[in-house]
């Protein structure tokens, strides 16, 4: 008799334990909604943050290309690049063609003036690596208004103004085809000062 009531107990026991099939569902449906709601979100902020963190990095670099002109006295070029691989002597180079910004940056200083530029005599001043899961787009000017052409760089002199004598810019944008982004606007005066705005056209 005690054998038996220990086994109705655990039949019992095992009766009331898990999910029920109604309550299971339940529980799918509003995890999908949850989903719904918060993957939209949690890409609209990895976008945000890639947007202002590309900025603010290009922002950066052009401001310490031209401190460091003025400081060295020599000219400082910011320079697109698909080669930033600076683990070997001069592989990190300038694109020397258009439309690479993407790709990512150098900030270099000749400063022997022998039209080469190499780490080991301090001349590789930074190295930006592009992002390949980044779909921010970074257009160069010139644009109206900003007549310099950026497309494949921006020379500071030793005085720290633009040395082609004209002021030029950069338009970042999302990348996101129909997107509500802001578009960021990154502006170099001819004295060389650079200033960053969050434009309200949408890109």
């Amino acid at each position: 008799m005690l054998a038996q009531k220990i086994y109705k107990m655990n039949i019992k026991t095992q009766k009331q334990s898990g999910f029920t099939l109604l309550e299971l569902m339940v529980v799918l449906g509003m995890a999908g909604s949850l989903l719904a709601i918060g993957i939209p979100s949690f890409n609209a902020m990895i976008t945000t943050n890639q947007l202002a963190g590309i900025t603010n990095d290009l922002t950066l670099s052009l401001k310490r290309a031209r401190a460091e002109a003025i400081a060295s006295g020599r000219d400082v070029v910011v320079c697109s690049s698909t080669t930033t691989d600076s683990s070997t002597e001069g592989a990190a180079t300038c694109s020397g063609s258009a439309g690479n910004w993407n790709k990512g940056w150098l900030i270099l200083v000749d400063r022997n003036q022998d039209n080469k530029f190499l780490e080991s005599q301090g001349e590789l001043i930074w190295v930006k690596h592009s992002d390949t899961n980044s779909s921010v787009s970074i257009t160069p000017g010139p644009f109206t208004g900003l007549t310099n052409d950026f497309s494949k760089q921006v020379r500071f002199s030793y005085t720290g103004e633009l040395k082609s004598g004209t002021a030029g810019g950069f338009r970042i944008c999302s990348g996101v085809s129909g997107s509500t982004y802001p578009r960021r606007n990154i502006t170099v005066s001819v004295s060389g000062q650079t200033n960053f705005v969050k434009g309200a056209v949408k890109c």
